[in-house]
């Protein structure tokens, strides 16, 4: 974390996540997050043990892919429409923002050189 702009992307979808004031502060005060914090928030759904991860990561996707072929391509569209439509209309402004803020961030550390 050099102290730019969180333009790509996040900006947009954590608000979405967690809601508009608590990504605000999350975004502004680089908190960062424990497991048990993002899943409170919602931001993860469980919690799983390292050892069990990729066991239950291919009980997921099983799960997923038992589903109708139509029914898992449409659940999916439908379900990020409106994340595909606030990314198409915020993203392009955040990484003109975070670039402008690194740019900065690269002059001043080199006049401190």
């Amino acid at each position: 974390d050099f102290g730019i702009v969180p333009g790509d992307g996040v900006h947009v979808l954590w608000p979405e996540v967690i809601g508009s004031v608590r990504a605000r502060y999350f975004l502004l005060t680089r908190q960062v997050l424990d497991a048990n914090t993002a899943k409170d928030w919602g931001v993860v759904n469980e919690i799983v043990p390292a050892d069990k991860l990729l066991t239950r990561a291919h009980e997921i996707a099983d799960s997923i892919a038992a589903l109708p072929p139509l029914t898992a391509k449409y659940t999916r569209i439908v379900t990020t429409q409106k994340l595909r439509r606030i990314i198409d209309e915020g993203v392009a402004l955040g990484l003109a923002l975070e670039g402008i803020s690194a740019a900065e961030v690269a002059r001043s550390m080199a006049a401190k050189s």
